[in-house]
């Protein structure tokens, strides 16, 4: 009897916790497989509906983008959009930052000129790399001194100086910016 009340108490304390445990891991596995079955897309075309607004945003003369990402000859350079009506290009770009890619946004002109500057949601540290898209007044500033540059951008020089204790951040995205610039040399060429 001792055996019987032996194997019981080990299937109760070992087997039993084991099999409970297994059972709830796989369902909440396939509850979170659905769930991101069902969310991808939506996340997906809001991300596709914000790129959007933010090319238009920074090359509002376009009157549509022709997408030329699969032509982008440059690391970085995530989307390369060429305006319908020759107003010029909207990239978008990353450089790697302090919490990961700082994405932006740049639009240049024909002749390879600066026109505009977004720099789009981050990781990066709040109240310092966060300044980029928070609509904090240094991160404005930051992006109308990028305006009008061409060919390569230095952070410190040019006229363009970056976010006060967010160093990391600004040399990403100017990393962005210059990579931009070097992708609309490429495809101009």
């Amino acid at each position: 009897m001792s055996d019987v009340k032996n194997t019981s108490s080990t299937f109760e304390t070992i087997v039993k916790p084991i099999i409970v445990l297994t059972v709830i891991c796989v369902i909440t596995s396939a509850l979170l497989a659905f769930t991101n079955s069902v969310t991808a897309p939506i996340i997906e075309a809001a991300e596709l509906a914000a790129a959007q607004a933010a090319y238009q945003e920074v090359l509002p003369e376009a009157d549509g983008f022709e997408d030329l990402t699969a032509q982008a000859p440059v690391e970085g350079v995530t989307a390369v959009m060429k305006a319908t009506n020759g107003a010029g290009w909207c990239f978008q770009a990353e450089g790697k930052g302090y919490g990961g890619a700082v994405p932006v946004i740049i639009s240049v002109d024909a002749e390879g000129n600066i026109l505009a500057v977004k720099f789009m949601q981050n990781a990066e540290s709040a109240g310092f790399g966060m300044k980029l898209w928070d609509g904090n007044a240094e991160g404005v500033a930051f992006a109308d001194a990028l305006k009008g540059k061409s060919g390569s951008v230095t952070l410190k020089a040019d006229g363009v100086d970056g976010i006060t204790g967010a160093t990391i951040s600004s040399k990403a995205a100017v990393s962005a910016v210059n990579a931009a610039l070097e992708c609309v040399a490429a495809m101009n060429a």
